[in-house]
């Protein structure tokens, strides 16, 4: 594995972004025992874990991919309007 250095506004946006949703899930997760049925307290589960490992994914991804361009979409350059 190779981490790649281009781009690092990119990659650093994204792995903080990355960071954020980690620890929405890792909140997620944590709050399920305060759940006032164990329905919600299930989805509170796998959301937190759903989140926690999209979080993961989306810093590895920042950092072990060369081209971003397909990943991390820049906004669209705005042409000018007459």
């Amino acid at each position: 594995m190779k981490i790649h250095r281009t781009d690092l506004g990119t990659r650093l946006i994204a792995t903080l972004l990355g960071i954020a949703v980690f620890i929405f899930g890792g909140f997620a997760y944590s709050v399920q025992g305060q759940a006032p049925d164990a329905y919600l307290a299930d989805r509170a589960h796998w959301f937190g874990i759903t989140f926690m490992l999209a979080g993961f994914a989306a810093v590895t991804v920042s950092w072990l991919v060369a081209d971003l361009s397909n990943i991390w979409c820049r906004p669209p350059r705005r042409s000018g309007f007459k």
